[in-house]
């Protein structure tokens, strides 16, 4: 018999909770700050973000083969770290909720300081670039279905 996939609950950054930890969620964000060496991405969306654990779904030579300027793809055409070298360009993530302290990286000065719990992160099993998200829509939709507070957007 086949296994069954646990679906991801889709919410946005700004009603997460620790209630949350341990949930299968997919959310999306702007990404603020990608550090290579830890695999952390910092997620970013109004005025809350959240710290992003991407060691799991990163493909180390797949990522090599994109800062590469002599390929014109990457080796594995299925693999798409393309979302590491842009910043602040909204991506997916899905992942699990987990709690954990890891140090919040160092943001650009003209940023300001965004609403993080340096108590919980998501351990991403996907991250993939979500070009033609309307964040207003998604959080209207996502208001209608009951999943998140109302929040006045944009911020």
């Amino acid at each position: 018999m086949p296994q069954r996939v646990e679906h991801a609950t889709v919410m946005m950054l700004d009603s997460i909770t620790e209630d949350d930890v341990g949930r299968k969620l997919r959310v999306a964000g702007r990404m603020l700050t990608y550090d290579p060496e830890s695999a952390h991405v910092l997620l970013h969306d109004a005025s809350s973000a959240l710290l992003v654990d991407a060691s799991l779904c990163i493909d180390l030579e797949a990522m090599h083969s994109v800062f590469d300027s002599s390929s014109d793809r990457s080796k594995n055409p299925n693999v798409d770290h393309g979302w590491a070298l842009q910043r602040k360009s909204y991506v997916w993530v899905v992942g699990y909720l987990e709690r954990a302290d890891l140090p919040i990286p160092i943001l650009p000065a003209y940023l300001p300081a965004p609403d993080i719990n340096p108590s919980i992160f998501m351990r991403a099993l996907i991250i993939s670039p979500a070009k033609d998200l309307d964040v207003v829509r998604l959080h209207t939709a996502l208001t209608a279905m009951g999943e998140v507070p109302p929040t006045p957007y944009p911020i």
